[in-house]
């Protein structure tokens, strides 16, 4: 039975390198929780959450030829005691992965594509599938960012991130 689970783990590993080995790609190794004293910050008009979260590991990977999406997140919690959210607590609701093209403004305005809606479970995020990239992400990864954010949209606050891809590498 091992030896079927670990071949099966084996076929898949080789179906999903195989999907994103067809263009450059962009990974963030970690995922970091926005922390309140970290002031004001924001990309173009995406402000950080002014609650405290903190995350166990994260993952994300961009195929820029292909638009795909990989993202996995666990052990998000309450980083900051609330009254609905005990310090330690896993959080959970719906969450919308973000990625930002040309944040810097370097190279033209910032532009971002959502995932939609997704559902999360308790303390994690996980999604897998095709965005539709851009211009600027594909020519710029260098200025890429990666949020998770909360799915509201309306102006100003455009669903404030709680979490941030970081240790980027470009292959």
């Amino acid at each position: 039975m091992r030896r079927m689970l670990f071949a099966a783990g084996l076929a898949l590993t080789a179906f999903s390198g195989a999907v994103l080995a067809d263009g450059p790609i962009v990974r963030w190794d970690r995922v970091e929780g926005v922390l309140a004293d970290q002031g004001v910050v924001s990309v173009g008009p995406i402000m950080n959450s002014g609650r405290w979260r903190s995350t166990g590991e994260g993952r994300v990977q961009l195929n820029l030829k292909t638009g795909f999406l990989s993202v996995k997140v666990s052990g998000t919690s309450c980083a900051q005691h609330y009254d609905n959210c005990p310090l330690g607590s896993p959080t959970g609701a719906g969450r919308i992965a973000t990625v930002v093209c040309n944040s810097t403004e370097r190279f033209g305005p910032i532009t971002w594509v959502n995932t939609p809606v997704v559902a999360a479970a308790t303390g994690s995020f996980v999604y897998r599938g095709f965005l539709d990239l851009p211009a600027a992400c594909r020519e710029h990864p260098e200025d890429l960012v990666f949020l998770l954010r909360h799915p509201e949209d309306q102006p100003p606050f455009f669903g404030s991130f709680t979490l941030y891809g970081a240790e980027r590498v470009i292959q």
